[in-house]
């Protein structure tokens, strides 16, 4: 049986550029050799520091482009000190001015980050409830919009409403299906409940498989090394004149389209690694 419920952990300012096959690249820096102080030196700081102009601009400019901005600049000091160089794929399936519910496979907590910062949408994601009782970090987040999840006793009723509210005000969801990062860099079976809050808000789902980040932030640990990221954008499936039974389907096909665009993304790198 389908197990029903919704897993998450948790772009800057200026554009990434590409490469000649119009790639979208943004090169990693910071200190050679040890990674892990400084980058998450770099990171607190930071976080600190959108703290403050979050709560100077208050919780009634939290959907503003200036908050999104906010947020990719974040997300863009972890990957730069973290050394991540990351290639996006299949960015013209995106429409910038839609809204989605962006679900994506889970190999480290470096995931989200690298969304945060690659995905030209205003998103907000759903999150595990221990990372809001971080000082600091949870406060930003709740006022930024980020959506709470208790994975061990969800309440569904107050995850929809708060859903429903992000995507009325313009927000893209990200959310990680499979409800935790993946132990052995497999893609474990998927939660209907991202499918269900698309379905039942008639929002288009958007596949997205991502790889290379385990390299960099292996789960469980906190050293940090550099490394190359690759993240590939899925067509969008459609969910309009669907309903809540359609999401069980759904959700097979996200995960197959991910599943098969992640074997792509090992087999390339693996080709990269070799040559």
């Amino acid at each position: 049986m389908r197990e029903h419920g919704l897993g998450s952990r948790p772009p800057g300012i200026a554009r990434p550029g590409t490469d000649r096959q119009g790639r979208v690249v943004v090169e990693g820096g910071g200190w050679v050799g040890s990674r892990t102080v400084p980058t998450f030196a770099a990171g607190v700081l930071a976080t600190v520091a959108g703290f403050v102009v979050v709560w100077c601009r208050g919780p009634a400019r939290a959907d503003s482009a200036g908050t999104d901005r906010l947020v990719r600049w974040w997300a863009s000091v972890w990957l730069r000190m973290a050394g991540a160089r990351v290639v996006v794929h299949g960015l013209a399936h995106i429409d910038p001015a839609a809204t989605y519910v962006v679900v994506s496979n889970h190999q480290s907590s470096l995931d989200p980050i690298v969304h945060l910062r690659m995905l030209p949408l205003s998103l907000r994601a759903l999150a595990m409830r221990q990372l809001f009782q971080i000082p600091v970090l949870g406060r930003a987040m709740r006022t930024v919009g980020m959506i709470e999840v208790d994975r061990g006793s969800p309440d569904f009723g107050q995850i929809d409403e708060a859903a429903a509210r992000s995507l009325a005000a313009g927000h893209s969801l990200l959310v990680y299906p499979e409800g935790r990062i993946s132990p052995d860099g497999t893609i474990g079976e998927f939660k209907d409940g991202a499918f269900i809050i698309a379905v039942m808000s008639q929002t288009p789902v958007l596949p997205v498989a991502i790889h290379g980040t385990r390299r960099i932030w292996p789960p469980g640990r906190r050293s940090i090394r550099s490394g190359q990221v690759r993240v590939t954008i899925g067509r969008p499936l459609p969910t309009s004149h669907q309903a809540g039974h359609d999401a069980a389907r759904l959700c097979d096909q996200a995960r197959e389209a991910i599943c098969s665009a992640h074997r792509d993304l090992v087999a390339a790198m693996s080709a990269t690694a070799v040559s």
